[in-house]
């Protein structure tokens, strides 16, 4: 994998195919939980939903390490689904890590799609809160936080002209609901405020599909309404996007 710097402070690792590139993401991953739980006896990892993650966690769990008793897992977004349905990101996680590891089921920490947006959203903001206040800092921080970039420049569940990408970041809910004129549902996401007190974000983009997507993020002035994912480019924490060449070069 090739590390490129650039513009706008962003670190990109360049893997060669979505296969090299979730083999390196695990690899990276599993770092981060190490030294999280070195300094702190425990890690907060962020599942993100996508073909590209699934590939990742399948690397992951494959990996040797005994340490899941002391990792939670979260879920960046989720789809207003039954958990057990086959477009629910919590599903796919679960086949493909949390069933596979020893991580204890009270410490995977889901959004309940099953439930009325508000209601989930109203939940999953009570949760992090509480993150929050143990690890007493003003907003809930992950070690870890996976996202994903869509084709229109989305990542979670924010897409261009939400609303929650308006106003002060760092204030307001954890969780929320969100609904999604072009696709007609409701989604379920964390809000800018926890993304952005991560302490790692690797943000993954496979398939040639997300060219055009990642040329406006990193090397336009695109606004953040119009390219949500540009919210990352001046995170506090660290931050790499991990890119395989098709993604890159459109090719």
């Amino acid at each position: 994998m090739t590390t490129i710097g650039m513009p706008r402070g962003a670190v990109l690792r360049l893997a060669a195919t979505p296969d090299a590139l979730a083999a390196a993401a695990a690899s990276e991953v599993l770092a981060v939980i190490e030294a999280a739980m070195a300094w702190r006896g425990e890690a907060h990892l962020a599942l993100a939903g996508g073909r590209t993650p699934a590939a990742l966690y399948q690397a992951l769990a494959a990996l040797p390490f005994d340490g899941w008793a002391h990792v939670h897992a979260w879920f960046g977004d989720e789809r207003t689904v039954l958990p057990d349905d086959r477009e629910s990101n919590y599903r796919m996680a679960r086949e493909s890590l949390l069933d596979v590891v020893p991580i204890p089921a009270s410490q995977v920490h889901r959004l309940e799609g099953e439930r009325s947006p508000a209601e989930a959203a109203s939940a999953y903001d009570e949760a992090l809160r509480a993150l929050a206040a143990r690890q007493e800092r003003p907003a809930p921080t992950f070690d870890l936080l996976l996202l994903g970039m869509g084709a229109d420049a989305h990542t979670a569940s924010l897409f261009p002209g939400s609303p929650l990408l308006e106003g002060d970041l760092a204030a307001g809910p954890c969780a929320a609901a969100v609904h999604v004129p072009a696709m007609d549902t409701w989604r379920l996401t964390i809000t800018p405020r926890v993304i952005r007190a991560a302490r790692t974000i690797l943000v993954l983009v496979a398939g040639i599909d997300k060219h055009q997507a990642l040329v406006r993020v990193l090397g336009e002035d695109s606004p953040l309404a119009d390219a949500p994912a540009t919210l990352l480019l001046d995170a506090p924490g660290d931050v790499a996007w991990f890119v395989d060449r098709a993604a890159l070069f459109g090719e």
